[in-house]
């Protein structure tokens, strides 16, 4: 009997390391499942706003019609992607153009950003956006495309951003640079959006988009479908009093941003320790 006992606990083991195989190839594959419904929930919700979009997107068009009819476009693409988005609503104290700055948690970001935003925007994104099918058509003809490959890339988008503030746009960048690895809180921050706002004078806008990295993880990372909060945290001007005060307004949001997202249940590595 103690024999068979010690036959039985090595197939019993067996079998749990297989099930844990499973389930973990399950996850990745409705991962990739949920990834690939992302691209072609995009395509069909600008194949059906279409006439709208090409409209708004010409060159002699007010862009703030655009704005609204991509807030639409938003509202189809996320609910079709089996997500719920809960903006919450800001009355804007600053009545000029702004930079707005976000956490990027996934994907979902760009969608979620055009309803958080209180204002039009003009997004500022990775040139690989340029190759999607018709959503790289209407990047391109509306958006700011940054070269992360080059320096003179990364100046030239700078560049642009800088004189759509100077003929009264607002901006929208995600100041981790990209989508950071998801065992981080919170990427570290570039200094374009803060040297934007140093440079012009204008506040930054912040918000926080909740759950998103948890909606729509990295590739073979586990996704899920639910509601995606959203709000903005504030109008925070540079200090020009600072001794640098393009660090000093990078750093302050960096913190006020981390410490709101904690408080979501968002864990993992920070760039700047949080006040105590």
């Amino acid at each position: 009997m103690a024999l068979k006992g010690l036959f039985i606990k090595p197939f019993d083991d067996v079998h749990v390391v297989i099930g844990c195989l499973i389930f973990s190839s399950m996850k990745k594959t409705m991962s990739y499942i949920h990834h690939c419904w992302y691209y072609l929930v995009a395509l069909v919700s600008i194949v059906v706003l279409l006439p709208a979009l090409l409209w708004t997107a010409r060159p002699s068009a007010n862009y703030a019609h655009f704005f609204k009819t991509a807030k639409v476009w938003s509202w189809l693409f996320l609910v079709g992607m089996g997500i719920w988005p809960r903006p919450g609503r800001h009355k804007m104290k600053h009545s000029g153009p702004m930079v707005l700055a976000a956490n990027h948690g996934s994907n979902l970001d760009i969608p979620m950003t055009f309803l958080a935003s209180p204002v039009p925007v003009v997004f500022m994104g990775k040139a690989e956006l340029l190759k999607l099918p018709l959503f790289g058509y209407f990047f391109k003809k509306t958006s700011i495309a940054v070269d992360r490959s080059s320096y003179s890339g990364r100046k030239q988008a700078l560049i642009d951003a800088d004189q759509r503030i100077k003929d009264g746009y607002s901006v929208c960048i995600f100041p981790e640079g990209g989508i950071p690895p998801q065992k981080k809180l919170l990427g570290a921050f570039k200094a374009g959006a803060f040297k934007l706002a140093v440079d012009n004078n204008v506040p930054i806008v912040l918000v926080s988009i909740h759950q998103s990295k948890f909606r729509l993880g990295d590739w073979g990372e586990p996704s899920s479908l639910g509601p995606v909060d959203s709000k903005v945290l504030g109008e925070f001007w540079p200090n020009t009093d600072a001794e640098n005060p393009l660090s000093e307004l990078s750093d302050r949001c960096y913190t006020i941003l981390a410490e709101d997202l904690k408080k979501w249940g968002h864990t993992g590595i920070l760039a700047l320790p949080l006040r105590s």
